[in-house]
């Protein structure tokens, strides 16, 4: 009873992170001990909407089952990070006149007005200085610009503050990545990588060259595009759409086709072809990304790609990246870092925790 007490009087001092999806739930927690990061918590809450529910609604479903589930785990941490993406957020990589912090500080609205698509006066702006460059004889700045629509941000920190949280930091999902890939690659490589972290409405991409994020991009092209398109070939409901998506996947190898013909499966080969379908959808627009990624003047050209995100299982998603991009592609284990590994973690959930691990890598003094 004591420690309990002590527990509620002095809470841990650590930091959960939430990665509030369309699909699910996703946190992780860390501690530390001996200067060593231990998995304190994982969870993995499976989102049940009906169509017609409010964002209101929705809103206090995810509350309550975020509430539920600390209840249930008896985590003691009240702070958290989480993050957003999709619409309500754009990334520019822009070139500033050379300012000191305070007067970017003071002239921030003015410079980025040109570069957000929104009215200025509805969004969350921050900025990150990556470089001094020189440019017609000018000293510029590139800089990373964030601007965030304020209802999204709004309505993410009602959801956790209606869970008993304390939400203290907001970051990009894109970013987030970036902090787990240092994790995971702590020596500066001078190769450039694309990340494709595939949830159910968004796939999030980013290319990190040399250790830095040159490249945020939200492609609407995700799970629910996969669902979409099976249901509507092989006139099925969604949620059946959904779980044959999972069964069946995509057949890549020319072995793989052939066995499913020889089967009489044509269920496998009607998933197979629509998934095609999409994904060659999907390929095109990282195509471009990564042509506006190497028409920027980069010298490094994609090395790898990762996957990561609750649709990076989907059957032979990486074999077939790996064959239209020519280069190794892996699926990510984002805790692998960890000297002790977490059994209990279902494989199809792992990747969908990538997210929410680079969230609770952020330290507390980050934001003191």
């Amino acid at each position: 009873m004591g420690s309990n007490l002590a527990q509620k009087l002095f809470p841990q001092k650590g930091i959960i992170g939430i990665d509030i999806g369309n699909y699910a739930v996703k946190l992780v927690s860390f501690v530390e001990e001996k200067k060593k990061i231990k998995l304190k918590d994982w969870g993995h809450i499976p989102l049940n909407f009906s169509q017609d529910a409010t964002a209101e609604e929705r809103q206090a479903i995810i509350s309550e089952e975020i509430k539920k589930y600390l209840k249930k785990k008896d985590i003691q941490f009240k702070f958290v990070a989480t993050s957003i993406s999709g619409n309500s957020v754009i990334v520019r990589y822009v070139k500033f006149p050379k300012l000191t912090k305070k007067e970017l500080a003071l002239t921030l609205h003015v410079e980025a007005e040109p570069f957000i698509p929104f009215d200025i006066e509805d969004v969350n702006l921050t900025y990150w200085p990556l470089n001094d460059i020189m440019e017609d004889g000018q000293p510029k700045m590139e800089t990373v610009l964030v601007a965030a629509k304020r209802d999204i941000i709004d309505s993410k920190i009602d959801v956790l503050s209606e869970a008993g949280l304390e939400p203290i930091i907001i970051d990009v999902d894109a970013f987030a990545l970036e902090t787990l890939y240092e994790w995971h690659n702590p020596e500066t490589s001078d190769s450039a990588i694309l990340f494709l972290n595939i949830g159910h409405k968004v796939t999030n991409l980013s290319i990190i060259a040399q250790g830095v994020t040159r490249v945020v991009r939200d492609i609407f092209i995700a799970g629910a595009s996969f669902d979409k398109a099976i249901s509507k070939s092989l006139k099925i409901e969604l949620d059946a759409a959904s779980e044959l998506k999972k069964q069946k996947g995509v057949l890549v190898s020319v072995e793989d086709k052939e066995a499913a013909i020889q089967d009489y499966d044509k269920e496998h080969l009607g998933v197979s072809k629509t998934a095609h379908m999409v994904l060659q959808d999907l390929y095109t627009e990282i195509s471009r990304s990564i042509d506006f990624y190497l028409s920027q003047g980069e010298e490094q050209s994609i090395s790898r790609i990762i996957l990561s995100g609750g649709m990076s299982n989907l059957g032979n998603i990486s074999k077939y990246m790996a064959e239209k991009f020519k280069v190794p592609v892996e699926i990510l284990n984002p805790l692998a870092p960890l000297a002790e590994q977490a059994k209990n973690i279902p494989k199809d959930v792992l990747p969908g925790l990538a997210v929410a691990t680079g969230l609770a890598l952020r330290k507390l003094n980050d934001w003191e």
